[in-house]
């Protein structure tokens, strides 16, 4: 029987102690399950790492898109394989991803799978020391300065449906902010400089971060960087629509995509918030995104 790791997290706003039951029962129909409680988010990274040294050949992750980050984190490289049960607020790699949106339903589909994919990576480094990959998503400037905000009232992403408004009202509170900003940042891309006040990178073509609605920054397959020069609440409504109609964002002033980079570099004067995968990271005066070959196993259950 194989061997499977549980990770969970139990703050995230889906889990609850009967569904956390429930989850091992359908596991361990298949799999040798024990499961990991870690303390903070770097233990959740660390327990994957060891469980996947351990000889685990599925590490699962249990919450929302900031447990499924890290265990991603300490799983890249490794023979072990991702899964995840969605019990967050958003579940957006579940959704790019295509897996099933109910946590019971996802905890059957990873029993079954006998398959695996493999899932591209961006590597997001601030400084000289501080990297992490990201899955589907990471971000310098506003959209980062927006996952802050949207942070101070956890509570009130908590409920059906409520997660998406609450993202939703916490960008356009940051873009009123913004309206008057200056560009503090200078990006390099494609052998271009610009002068910028939020960088936004997909790692896949699609994102969902507001609910099942999917947005497109650009074409191609990923990775994909949008370098925005200038917010207002109304040029980032028009941003939004375009993305969820697939059209070209370059048509909307202050705004240059970039499909398929190679590399992107950030100067931050003062320092600027950075994100991925939507978790809010710290802040920096320098970073650098780049795609990278180190693959990410994740359990296939289409």
């Amino acid at each position: 029987m194989l061997r499977l790791a549980l990770i969970a997290n139990p703050r995230a706003s889906g889990f609850s102690a009967s569904l956390h039951r429930d989850i091992i029962e359908i596991l361990s129909r298949t799999h040798a399950v024990t499961t990991v409680w870690p303390d903070h988010a770097e233990g959740a990274r660390r327990a994957a790492a060891e469980a996947a040294a351990g000889g685990a050949a599925v590490v699962a992750a249990m919450g929302g898109d900031g447990v499924a980050h890290r265990v991603a984190n300490g799983l890249a490289g490794s023979p072990a394989a991702l899964g995840i049960i969605p019990a967050g607020t958003t579940n957006v790699l579940s959704r790019i991803l295509g897996l099933p949106a109910k946590p019971r339903d996802a905890a059957e589909a990873i029993a079954a799978s006998t398959k695996q994919c493999k899932l591209p990576l961006l590597e997001v480094q601030a400084g000289e020391h501080s990297r992490t990959l990201a899955t589907f998503a990471a971000g310098v400037g506003f959209d980062a300065e927006a996952i802050a905000e949207s942070d101070l009232r956890p509570l009130r992403k908590v409920g059906l449906g409520l997660g998406p408004i609450h993202y939703a009202r916490s960008t356009m509170k940051v873009a009123a902010r913004y309206r008057d900003r200056l560009p503090t940042l200078r990006v390099a891309i494609d052998g271009l400089e610009i002068d910028a006040v939020g960088v936004m990178v997909q790692v896949h073509d699609k994102h969902t971060f507001l609910g099942s609605r999917t947005l497109r920054l650009g074409p191609g397959s990923g990775p994909i960087a949008a370098v925005v020069s200038r917010v207002t609440p109304l040029r980032l409504l028009r941003l939004t629509l375009r993305a969820a109609l697939s059209r070209p964002l370059g048509r909307v002033g202050g705004v240059e995509v970039f499909p398929n980079f190679e590399t992107l570099a950030v100067t931050a004067d003062p320092e600027a918030d950075y994100q991925a995968d939507g978790e809010l990271l710290g802040s920096g005066r320098t970073f650098r995104m780049a795609p990278t070959d180190q693959t990410l196993l994740v359990v296939e259950t289409g």
